[in-house]
């Protein structure tokens, strides 16, 4: 029972997540709490099925999908370029999420206005940060130091050195982002 208990949680997180829901979101959605959804997905608590027929509803699926004792559900893999999820942070850069679903890294399209900044000053987190610029050009400072970034260029290094990125050009700059640790796009 347990297996089955710990794998629906799997599944319920999975397509969560796919979806770009945050707990409170499906919780609204079901009518249930955060609090019983979050122990639910980890596994310490049973749904009752009507409340897992809610969930599966959300995710237009059928109930039956969620007692297949696989430990990743096996959806279409293609993400649909308008159903991105996005996030509009601190300095007017817009960030898209090309790997919903995962909690191992995150994918991510960077999008940097003109004069647009990761923040006013240099921060850090967990994980590393590698990025390939598609188009413009970016400065990326690292430990204090600037590098300019050109259109072709990556960027690599670890994420708990102080950093920041800033296009103080008059061109938009577009970039693909990888982090190894989730932090923007990090539910709840």
């Amino acid at each position: 029972m347990d297996e089955l208990v710990i794998n629906l949680g799997r599944k319920i997180r999975y397509y969560r997540n796919r979806q770009g829901l945050t707990l409170k979101d499906l919780a609204n959605q079901i009518g249930v709490t955060p609090s019983l959804l979050s122990q639910i997905e980890h596994g310490k608590a049973s749904p009752s099925l009507a409340t897992l027929k809610s969930i599966a509803d959300v995710f237009d699926i059928p109930v039956g999908i969620m007692f297949e004792m696989n430990s990743r559900p096996t959806p279409s893999p293609l993400i649909k370029k308008n159903t991105f999820k996005k996030i509009m942070t601190e300095g007017n850069v817009m960030h898209s999420l090309l790997s919903p679903g995962f909690d191992d890294f995150e994918m991510f399209i960077n999008e940097f206005p003109p004069n647009a900044a990761t923040g006013e000053s240099p921060y850090s987190h967990e994980g590393i940060e590698c990025g390939y610029l598609l188009k413009g050009s970016l400065v990326i400072e690292v430990d204090g130091v600037e590098y300019k970034m050109e259109e072709g260029d990556s960027v690599i290094f670890e994420s708990y050195r102080p950093h920041r990125v800033t296009n103080p050009g008059n061109q938009p700059a577009i970039g693909v982002w990888v982090g190894s640790v989730p932090w923007i796009f990090k539910t709840q």
